[in-house]
């Protein structure tokens, strides 16, 4: 496995795996979701060959010297699943962002990311990393469906 920045290459592939029907079932929506990613975010993407095992979207929140990153989008191809790809991918997208903020003197402090109450899989894997929950957010998307807020903290 190999993981790599997206570059503009990668728009493509990726809409087309945004456009599979458990996500995006319109192909329009799926480019403007994915084309709007690469406007102010930093994407990782884990690939097997020319598989896209894992994509990666993550950004500065506010700037940067508070020191905090989001992650704003995991996916990981049901394939690769508990396979260890989702946490080489988090991994190292933890230290493209220590990069990102040290090269203009900034330290990263903090990871934030959400998921579904309901996604286990995820919140073990957040909580593998050492990332804490901090915040139910309740019926967030809808009725009964509550979205769970992780913090990694690196720097306090």
């Amino acid at each position: 496995m190999e993981i790599v920045d997206a570059s503009g290459g990668f728009v493509e592939r990726l809409v087309n795996i945004y456009s599979s029907p458990h996500l995006y079932h319109i192909k329009k929506e799926a480019s403007r979701y994915v084309k709007s990613f690469f406007e102010y975010h930093h994407i990782k993407v884990a690939k097997l060959r020319k598989t896209i095992a894992d994509v990666l979207f993550w950004r500065v929140e506010a700037e940067k010297h508070h020191g905090i990153m989001v992650i704003d989008e995991l996916r990981i191809d049901e394939k690769f699943r508990r396979k260890g790809f989702g946490e080489r991918l988090l991994r190292a997208s933890i230290e493209d962002a220590k990069t990102v903020f040290g090269k203009d003197g900034y330290v990263l402090r903090k990871t934030l990311v959400t998921t579904g109450e309901e996604n286990v899989a995820a919140r073990k894997l957040y909580e593998k990393i050492g990332f804490q929950k901090s915040a139910v957010l309740k019926g967030l998307y809808g009725k009964g469906e509550n979205e769970l807020v992780y913090i990694l903290t690196l720097n306090p």
